[in-house]
C-alpha cells in the first residue's frame, strides 16, 4: 500500500478510527493486523516472509536472553548464527540470486565456459521492505547478544508490531529495538504536541512527494530512458535527481514520523538538513541517519572501525560504502555507487589537513567564511549528483552514456550555456525553480528553526496546515512511488 494513494488515506482514517477505541492491550494486537494488512495489500504471501523472520528472531532471541549476559558470547553463538543465517539468507536469496547468477555466467565466459544464464535465473520479485526488516530484526539479535539489550522481549505481539510497524515497515527509518520496544510496552499516551507535530509531518511530507519530487521525476524520466542527450540536459538531469531523491526519500520519513507520533510513538528521525553541506563525511552523517548508524555499529566498528591505525580506517570505510552500495542494488551500478563514495570519503579524509588550512584562511570575515561555506557545499553536491549517475541509470550502458556526455566533451557546452540560457531544455528549467524552493526551505530550517516556531504557535501551525493541505487537494495524492520502496 502506498502512503501516496487514496486507499492508504481511507485505511488510515479507519486504523485512528477504531485504533483511539481500544484499550492498551489491544491496541497492540490491532496495530499487529493494521500493519500486516497494509503489507499484504502488496502481495499477502510476503506476510509469510515477514512472519518467518518474526519467529526466529523472537525465538533465538528467547534463547539468547536466557543466559546471563557475561556468559552469552560463549554459549549463544548458535542461536545468533541462526537469526543471521535466516535473514541474511531471505535478503541474499531474493535480492541477489539473479545478480550473483549472472555475474558467474559472465566471468564462466570469460574463461571459455559457455553457460546459459536463462536456465538458472529465476526472476525474482524483490519483496516490499525486505533489506529494512531484516536488518532491524537482525540488530535485535545481535544487542542481545553483545549484551546491549540485557533481557529479550518476552511478549510475541509487542515483538512482531517492532518488526511490522507499518509507518516505517516499508522504507525505514531502520528502528533499534531499544528505542521502539519499550514503547509498546508503556501505557498509551498522546499528547496536543505530538498530534500537532505529527499531522504538520504527515503534511509536509505529502507537499514534498506530491508537488515537488513528483514533478522532478516527471522532468528528469525522459533523460534516463535513451542513451543520447546533450551535454547540459544530461548534466541538469543529474543535478536535479539528487535534489528529487532527497526530497522523496525524507517525505517518507516525515509521513513515517508523524503516524508513528499519531499512534503514540516516536520513531526516529532519518535526516538532519543534508541537503546544503559543505563535506562528504558531512552529508553521511545527516543522510539516512538509521542505516548509516546501523553500518557503522553492525559493520565498521566490528571490522575495527578507526582503531587499527589510519590504512585500516580506509579499508573499513571502503568496505561499508561497498556494501551500502550492494544493499541498495543487486547491480554493478550500485557497486560502483558504493565504491566512488567510498573513495570521496577517502579522500576526504587525505585532505584533512590543507582543508583545514583553507578553511582558517577563509575565517577572515564574515563575508569570506559564508562564501568559502557555501562554495564547499556547490563542491560537495555535484560530487554527489555525479555518483548519483549510478544511483539512477537503470543500467550499465545509460550510466556510461551519462558519464560520457557529461564529462567527456569539455567546458565548452557550459561555457555557452551562461550566453543562451535558453539551450536548456523548458522543462528542466522549470524544475530548477523547485530546487531553488528546495535550497530555501531548506536553509531557513536551519537558520530559523522554522519547524519549532511553526509548532509552537498554534495559529501559526493552524495556517501553515490548511495550505498544505489546500495544495495537496489541488496536486492530487497519487503519483510514482516512494523511491526507496525498491530497496
Amino acid at each position: 500500500m502506498l502512503f501516496n494513494s487514496k486507499i492508504f488515506v481511507v485505511f488510515l482514517m479507519v486504523v485512528l478510527g477504531v485504533y483511539y477505541t481500544l484499550g492498551d492491550r489491544m491496541k497492540i494486537w490491532f496495530l499487529l493486523l493494521a500493519s500486516y494488512v497494509f503489507y499484504g495489500f502488496w502481495d499477502p504471501q510476503l506476510c509469510a516472509l515477514i512472519m518467518l523472520s518474526t519467529v526466529v528472531d523472537y525465538g533465538c532471541g528467547r534463547q539468547i536472553g536466557s543466559v546471563p549476559v557475561d556468559e552469552r558470547r560463549e554459549k549463544t553463538k548458535p542461536w545468533l548464527y541462526l537469526s543471521l543465517a535466516v535473514n541474511l539468507g531471505l535478503l541474499c536469496f531474493f535480492k541477489y540470486y539473479d545478480f550473483f547468477v549472472d555475474e558467474f555466467v559472465q566471468a564462466a565466459g570469460w574463461v571459455g565456459v559457455g553457460l546459459d544464464a536463462d536456465r538458472y535465473l529465476l526472476n525474482l520479485v524483490l519483496p516490499v521492505g525486505i533489506s529494512f526488516y531484516t536488518f532491524q530484526t537482525m540488530a535485535y539479535s545481535i544487542d542481545l547478544y553483545r549484551g546491549d539489550i540485557k533481557e529479550p522481549e518476552k511478549n510475541f505481539s509487542r515483538f512482531a508490531l517492532y518488526v511490522a510497524f507499518f509507518p516505517q515497515l516499508v522504507a525505514g527509518p531502520v528502528e533499534r529495538a531499544p528505542h521502539l520496544l519499550p514503547q509498546f510496552s508503556r501505557p498509551f499516551r498522546l499528547s496536543r504536541e505530538m498530534v500537532r507535530e505529527g499531522i504538520y509531518l504527515i503534511l509536509l511530507g505529502f507537499v514534498k512527494k506530491v508537488i515537488i519530487a513528483d514533478r522532478l521525476a516527471v522532468a528528469i524520466e525522459p533523460f534516463y530512458l535513451k542513451h543520447a542527450h546533450s551535454t547540459v540536459d544530461a548534466a541538469a538531469a543529474m543535478l536535479l535527481f539528487t535534489t528529487q531523491i532527497y526530497v522523496d526519500f525524507s517525505s517518507y520519513s516525515d509521513i513515517a514520523i508523524g503516524l508513528g507520533l499519531l499512534l503514540g510513538y516516536n520513531i526516529r528521525a532519518n535526516f538532519n538538513l543534508p541537503f546544503v553541506v559543505p563535506s562528504i563525511p558531512e552529508r553521511w552523517r545527516r543522510w539516512h541517519i538509521s542505516m548509516s548508524h546501523w553500518f557503522r555499529d553492525y559493520i565498521f566498528i566490528p571490522l575495527g572501525g578507526s582503531r587499527k591505525g589510519k590504512f585500516r580506517t580506509q579499508v573499513n570505510i571502503m568496505a561499508v560504502m561497498f556494501l551500502s552500495g550492494l544493499w541498495h542494488g543487486a547491480s554493478n551500478n550500485f557497486v560502483v555507487w558504493g565504491l566512488l563514495n567510498g573513495s570521496t570519503m577517502v579522500g576526504h579524509k587525505m585532505l584533512i589537513r590543507p582543508l583545514r588550512v583553507m578553511s582558517g584562511a577563509a575565517e577572515y570575515n564574515r563575508v569570506t567564511k559564508v562564501s568559502y561555506y557555501y562554495l564547499c557545499c556547490l563542491m560537495t553536491f555535484f560530487t554527489i549528483a555525479s555518483i548519483n549517475i549510478f544511483f539512477r541509470c537503470p543500467d550499465w550502458a545509460t550510466a556510461k552514456s551519462f558519464v560520457h556526455v557529461i564529462f567527456g566533451r569539455g567546458l565548452e557546452p557550459y561555457i555557452l550555456l551562461f550566453g543562451d540560457i535558453d539551450r536548456l531544455n523548458n522543462g528542466l528549467y522549470e524544475a530548477f525553480g523547485w530546487v531553488y524552493l528546495v535550497f530555501l526551505a531548506h536553509e531557513a530550517e536551519r537558520y530559523l528553526d522554522l519547524r519549532r516556531r511553526i509548532l509552537e504557535h498554534w495559529s501559526v501551525w493552524s495556517g501553515v496546515c490548511l495550505a498544505f493541505f489546500w495544495w495537496i487537494i489541488n496536486f492530487g495524492i497519487s503519483g510514482p512511488e516512494f523511491i526507496y520502496y525498491q530497496f
